[in-house]
Formats: structure tokens, C-alpha cells, sequence
């Protein structure tokens, strides 16, 4: 008899474990990875060679963040090629200057609406090489991928 109940009992748990066990559209896990909130600046060549900072403004709704950050030696990925076709094959890249200078201005509170940037970019000795006013729209950043909570909302500012 106790063989019984007992049976009845686990019936329904595994038919619930049995249920959720071909669900496809089961929870992805999520790691607590995240992005900054800012503006990304790039300053391209001829510019960039005299380039050491920018100083920011990004203003939305009547308020603004105002910021100075270093730029540093840009970089893109130049693909070196893959041994093979198949599964077990490896391919490779290397990163190599690009002429730009990049920077990154944190800004915590960046909206997802459009929002106006002014960039001062500035020399080695501190002084003023340009001024450029651009509005650009924040995107959200999903560092997990789309199927988990998006990180800081970021756009890009290029000065040519």
C-alpha cells in the first residue's frame, strides 16, 4: 500500500519534469557581464595624428554631462585566414594600428533618444585642434545577446 501512495505521488512530478524537459524555448543563462553607458568617439585621420583628448558635452532634455577623456591608438582586426574547412580547424586575426585615436565618454544616465554631443578635440599640449557638434540616437547594448537584460545604451561619434 505504501508502494502505492508513493507512486501517486511521484506520478505528477515526473510528468512535470517530463513536460518541461523538451520545452524549446527553455530560460538561456545570463551572466552578470556588462557594458558602460557612453559615447564612443573615433577621430579619424589626418585629424587623429595630432589628437591626445576630447572633451565632451552630451545634452538631452535641458541637462547635460560634461566629460574629458584620453584617446588612445585605434585598431582594426586583419584576418589572417583559417588551416582548414572543417570542424577542428582554427582561424586567426591579428590587431593592427588603423590611424584613428579612440576614446570612450561615460555617461551612466545616456537615454535611448536622440541626443546632442559636442566634441572638443584637443592636442598634446591641451590645446583646441577641433569642435564638432553632432545628434546621435543611443542604442541599447546586449552584451549576453539578445536573449538577456541589455547593458549601458551607447552610440558612436566619428570626426572625419
Amino acid at each position: 500500500m505504501t508502494r502505492l501512495r508513493t507512486a501517486w505521488a511521484v506520478a505528477p512530478l515526473a510528468l512535470l519534469m517530463a513536460c518541461g524537459a523538451g520545452a524549446s524555448d527553455a530560460p538561456r543563462a545570463c551572466t552578470m557581464i556588462g557594458s558602460s553607458a557612453g559615447i564612443v568617439v573615433s577621430v579619424e585621420p589626418p585629424l587623429a595624428r595630432e589628437a591626445n583628448a576630447v572633451r565632451t558635452s552630451v545634452c538631452w532634455d535641458g541637462r547635460c554631462v560634461e566629460t574629458l577623456s584620453a584617446l588612445t591608438p585605434g585598431q582594426a582586426a586583419v584576418d589572417q585566414g583559417c588551416d582548414g574547412v572543417g570542424p577542428d580547424s582554427s582561424c586567426s586575426a591579428v590587431m593592427t594600428p588603423d590611424g584613428t585615436m579612440q576614446g570612450f565618454v561615460e555617461v551612466s544616465a545616456l537615454p535611448l533618444e536622440e541626443v546632442e554631443v559636442t566634441t572638443v578635440v584637443q592636442r598634446r599640449d591641451g590645446t583646441d585642434l577641433r569642435r564638432d557638434v553632432a545628434r546621435v540616437t543611443p542604442q541599447a547594448t546586449y552584451p549576453n545577446g539578445k536573449g538577456c537584460d541589455p547593458g549601458g545604451n551607447q552610440a558612436r561619434v566619428s570626426l572625419p
